[in-house]
């Protein structure tokens, strides 16, 4: 059996430390994904932060472990590079694991704040067929999978709306230079990602954005409106300051609507109406399981390793397409709401 070799960049929250959160389905990281597969073998790890690297190292029986990322991409030949830092150092990080030679990336949305470099990496990666996968972590649920399914087959008839919100409380003083966007860049890209898996291609954007600190910082809540290629509409919000968080999407259709978030699912489909005579409404059915289900870490990580064994659409377009919507919502934000075009 052909044993992946695989080294993780950032060991911090995402890339590591959440496993120990009592609350979350385990595995939770990127580094429990993969270590969950027995045909992947976590060889290195890297951090700047020295205790958290040495924790990372005794948690995970990993020997090799490095300060710097360009050590370990010389010290190791690896299969699979697994990116878990800041976004603004993403792409340049996944290009020079490229120029290492690993044969495929996993890395943590989004792609890169530098628009430019995400599309190098995306245009780099197609061209020497390597796959990069972005950690659009819902695309990987067993849920979400299924709730796709039934879109797919009709169960709602055709999508008119989906409305989406990314909620949370209010983020700091945070410069839009270093960290890109607020809210709707950081969970809001989630949302966006998944608006394309349910709704396709978009068209058209008309955004609004708050940023009480000033134009140089970070948004503190970004709402859109989204026109779909297939003539549906989309409702976004990112942020918003809310005192509790929330992650949703309402999607209704032609003939029936399906909620889908971190709160649970429901599925309603139209009925005639017990209590208006000619009249139809939606009444709650039970929402199908799936057969199987694994946490999408474990999901993510099992794609990559298929993704390398044969070679497919794992490109990062997609992602590369959810960064270009966020941005073009700010853009459109700045010029008050005037419709811009998805190219």
């Amino acid at each position: 059996m052909k044993i992946f070799k695989t080294g993780i960049i950032g060991c911090g929250r995402i890339g590591s430390i959440l496993e120990e959160d009592p609350l979350r389905g385990k595995p939770c990281t990127h580094t429990g994904g993969f270590s969950a597969l027995s045909n992947v073998k976590i060889v290195a790890g890297c951090d700047i932060d020295e205790d958290r690297l040495k924790k990372f190292g005794q948690k995970w029986k990993v020997k090799n472990l490095y300060t710097d990322y360009h050590d370990m991409l010389r010290d190791n030949a690896l299969d699979i590079l697994c990116i878990a830092t800041w976004t603004n150092q993403h792409a340049t990080m996944a290009l020079d694991g490229i120029r290492a030679g690993v044969k495929g990336i996993f890395c943590e949305k989004p792609i890169d704040v530098d628009i430019k470099l995400a599309r190098k990496l995306v245009r780099t990666c197609k061209q020497k067929n390597i796959p990069l996968l972005i950690n659009h972590e819902r695309r990987w649920d067993a849920y979400y999978q299924k709730a796709y399914k039934l879109i797919q087959a009709g169960k709602i008839g055709e999508i008119r709306t989906i409305i989406g919100n990314a909620l949370s409380s209010k983020p700091g003083s945070l410069p839009v230079s270093q960290y890109g966007g607020g809210p709707l860049f950081h969970d809001g890209t989630h949302l966006i990602d998944l608006l394309l898996y349910f709704g396709g291609p978009i068209k058209w954007v008309s955004g609004h954005v708050t940023r009480p600190k000033g134009k140089r910082y970070i948004e503190e809540t970004a709402r859109a409106m989204i026109g779909f290629q297939n003539n549906a509409t989309g409702f976004i919000e990112g942020g918003g300051a809310r005192k509790y968080f929330n992650f949703e999407l309402d999607i209704q259709g032609s003939e029936g609507r399906l909620l889908i978030g971190n709160a649970g699912r429901e599925l309603y489909v139209t009925q005639k109406s017990k209590r208006f005579k000619g009249f139809q409404e939606l009444e709650k059915i039970p929402f199908p399981e799936p057969k199987r289900y694994e946490t999408p870490f474990i999901g993510g990580a099992r794609e990559m390793v298929k993704s390398i064994r044969k070679p497919g659409d794992s490109t990062g377009e997609d992602a590369l397409k959810t960064l270009e919507t966020i941005y073009t919502i700010y853009k459109s934000a700045q010029q008050k709401g005037k419709r811009l075009r998805i190219k």
